[in-house]
């Protein structure tokens, strides 16, 4: 019996039916009132023929205990499940919340390949729901683009929904697993398996607000006192069958996308299988999902883990950039295809190569060289979807955005600095001045200079550090405010730890630079970029720092080699152009004084009879002893040593503003790369958050409220991450 037309009545007391959204073979969806609270929603209705096989309704039953037991912004709402009678017979109903936009698949037929932004941004959406879904034990066995609904946010994004758990595989008893027979009507479980489904033309879309829908064809078991029909059928749609009958006969199926052999009412043609319907949907050997998207142990009859939505995942990704699913042909090629082919390589454009290898780690047919986890694969590709200059940008926006805090966090590890370079600006001026010596003043110069240099590397170490701390702060919690203070006490608990780790560095690029003849300085430059980042955040010291700093700078190589580079090159450059500047201006002057006195002394020639007017001497200020301030006439030697310590102390009062503010955004570059190198091998930010959302610091009266309400809810655990941090 077909479901007839329910508009106008009230579904179990509660809801009314306004207006049907969208129809398939197992039933419909309909927007509706909840009497209660005026509320619109979405109820989902199955066919009153469809209550008499168990399967339907524990599918329907398993959609909605797997999205209920999810509490995600990227999950489906569903609030409320169960059996009501209305005119046309006793129906089981779902209940969800009304959504405005359109499916993913929707966009994809008529955007063939999406920007890498949007993409990356979708794709992080739905493997954090995904994700999600792990942790709780369910895996969904049916991500396709048909099921990844997207709303508009108000804000010129979208806000990805993930749809339909009706074949999703719940871990749980297995009393809870089997299919509850007080809901069917019918729980023998004998009858012919048919084709039904949602045609692709059928997909709900709602100018007001379409929702979920029937997640596209299925095989399930017919009435039994109706004949097998056919219907058609492609790898896109979703199917549910034995995995036996595959291996051994399979589905001798002559359609394909692109066409195919037709029966005379144009429909493909097929021969459906036919047995006793399996009573439980998770069991191993039976074959569920949407043949495109599957995972090769999927196509199998294999065991499932959460590793088989990382390879649907990374098929909708293939799908998003190029324009196509990896495979086509029909249901058993596109099956066999993933269980034996290595996918095409990506043919859209603008693709970086690291993205496409992203992208195929996840379809490699052995799960164990995937990505290991739906949050490690949207990791890895926002990781991968950017370079250098990407890492520029972001590193560009952070600085600008905190430019007051960063600049004066390096200005606090320049204090030292800037008091040695003005000891050796002013021992400059001294021997210009003669009033030391120039023994002494070499001497003090070159002490100066080796403690400048000591200072300057560890004081580095050290702003890298207390840098890093704020750069992972801002993006942790960005709405929070960084406070210096914070991030200086930070780096003041693991000081020891990073001045050991930052003398064993020097010490051992110094041996390599005179073993190599400075090749191996170069190559640890770029190796042990990331110690300070390190130590910092991971509490690692020594070795242990230097090995942890390789194995991240290695996963993105090129970006790192590009990275150190910059920090080389950038203030290189700006102090040589400062320099040459500064040196050309002050001999031009000097040029056109030179010139100036030319012309005065041709142009005041006196006549013979007059006597010559006497020259005043050079003077300038000297100091000697106690005997207070005299002039004296200073010769050209001198003079020109004066003014070469002038020059050489303008030059370095200029350059250390300079070094600082371009020290403090080189220093946001490590930070961000160190970031990056971690995604890059699918570790996810979620560290981020566990590193900064419980710093040791007594909780407000609100945020304890808060918490208390996640651990009730069963969100957090209620033991305090304090103790981990106090083992570190």
């Amino acid at each position: 019996m077909e479901l007839s037309d329910p508009i106008g009545q009230i579904i179990d007391g509660k809801y009314r039916i306004e207006r049907e959204l969208g129809r398939g073979g197992m039933g419909a969806v309909y927007l509706a009132t909840h009497l209660g609270t005026e509320r619109p929603v979405a109820v989902k209705i199955i066919a009153p023929e469809f209550m008499t096989r168990p399967e339907f309704v524990e599918r329907f039953r398993r959609e909605a205990r797997a999205a209920g037991r999810l509490r995600h912004p990227n999950v489906v709402d569903v609030t409320d499940f169960g059996v009501a009678e209305i005119s046309q017979g006793r129906v089981a109903y779902l209940v969800m919340e009304y959504l405005d936009g359109c499916t993913l698949g929707e966009i994809l037929d008529e955007e063939k390949n999406l920007p890498l932004n949007w993409t990356i941004d979708i794709l992080e959406q739905v493997c954090s729901a995904v994700h999600a879904a792990h942790q709780q034990g369910i895996i969904h066995r049916d991500l396709k683009p048909d099921n990844i609904w997207l709303e508009p946010n108000q804000r010129g994004g979208y806000t990805v929904k993930v749809l339909d758990f009706g074949i999703a595989k719940l871990e749980a008893s297995s009393d809870d697993e089997r299919p509850d027979s007080s809901l069917s009507e019918n729980p023998d479980g004998n009858g012919a398996a048919r084709m039904t489904g949602v045609e692709a033309s059928e997909t709900i879309h709602d100018s007001v607000s379409p929702t979920l829908v029937f997640g596209g064809h299925t095989f399930v078991p017919a009435p039994a006192d109706r004949p097998v029909e056919n219907s058609g059928f492609s790898e896109a749609k979703t199917a549910i069958l034995p995995s036996d009958e595959i291996e051994k006969t399979g589905i001798e199926h002559s359609s394909e996308i692109d066409g195919g052999q037709k029966d005379g009412s144009g429909r493909a043609t097929e021969a459906v299988l036919t047995g006793h319907a399996s009573a439980d949907l998770t069991r191993v050997g039976a074959v569920l999902g949407t043949p495109l998207y599957m995972s090769p142990e999927q196509c199998s009859g294999g065991r499932l883990d959460p590793r088989s939505d990382v390879y649907s995942l990374g098929v909708i990704a293939y799908q998003m950039l190029s324009g196509r699913t990896p495979f086509v042909g029909d249901f058993t090629a596109v099956m066999n295809a993933h269980k034996t082919q290595p996918p095409p390589p990506l043919s859209g454009r603008k693709i970086r190569r690291k993205m496409q290898a992203a992208i195929l780690s996840a379809l490699e047919k052995d799960p164990e060289k995937r990505p290991q986890s739906a949050e490690a694969f949207a990791t890895i590709l926002r990781s991968r979807s950017e370079g250098i200059f990407g890492l520029l940008r972001r590193a560009g926006m952070i600085y600008t955005e905190h430019i007051s805090k960063f600049v004066g966090l390096t200005l606090f590890f320049h204090i030292p600095m800037i008091i040695l370079t003005c000891v050796i600006i002013t021992s400059s001026i001294m021997r210009g001045m003669e009033v030391i010596t120039p023994a002494t003043a070499d001497w003090i110069r070159g002490f100066t200079s080796f403690a400048l240099l000591i200072v300057t590397t560890f004081s580095t170490y050290l702003n890298i550090a207390a840098t890093s701390w704020v750069v992972t702060h801002s993006l942790a919690i960005p709405l929070r405010p960084i406070s210096l203070r914070a991030a200086l006490s930070e780096t003041a608990k693991n000081w020891r730890r990073i001045i050991w780790t930052g003398f064993v560095t020097t010490a051992l690029q110094f041996g390599l630079v005179i073993a190599t003849c400075g090749i191996g300085f170069l190559v640890t430059s770029v190796l042990w970029v990331l110690v300070g980042p390190v130590v910092m955040m991971e509490k690692l010291s020594g070795r242990a720092a230097l090995r942890r700093s390789s194995e991240l700078v290695r996963r993105s190589l090129l970006t790192s080699i590009a990275a150190v580079l910059i920090m080389f090159l950038v203030p290189s450059v700006v102090a040589f152009t400062i320099s040459a500047a500064i040196s050309l201006s002050w001999k031009g002057i000097e040029s056109e004084v030179a010139k100036t006195g030319a012309i005065s002394t041709a142009s005041s020639e006196r006549p013979p009879n007059l006597p010559p007017l006497s020259r005043p001497p050079d003077i300038n200020i000297s100091v000697e002893g106690n005997r207070g301030i005299r002039l004296i006439t200073m010769d050209p030697d001198t003079q020109k040593r004066l003014r070469d310590s002038l020059l050489d102390s303008l030059l370095q009062l200029i350059l250390l503003p300079v070094q600082i503010a371009i020290s403090s955004l080189t220093t946001i570059i490590v930070s961000l790369l160190y970031i990056k190198t971690r995604q890059a091998g699918g570790e996810p930010l979620s560290w981020l958050l566990a590193r900064f959302d419980d710093d040791g610091k007594p909780l407000k009266r609100w945020q304890e409220r808060v918490r208390q309400r996640l651990i009730d809810s069963g969100r957090i655990s209620g033991k305090s991450s304090n103790s981990s941090n106090s083992d570190e």
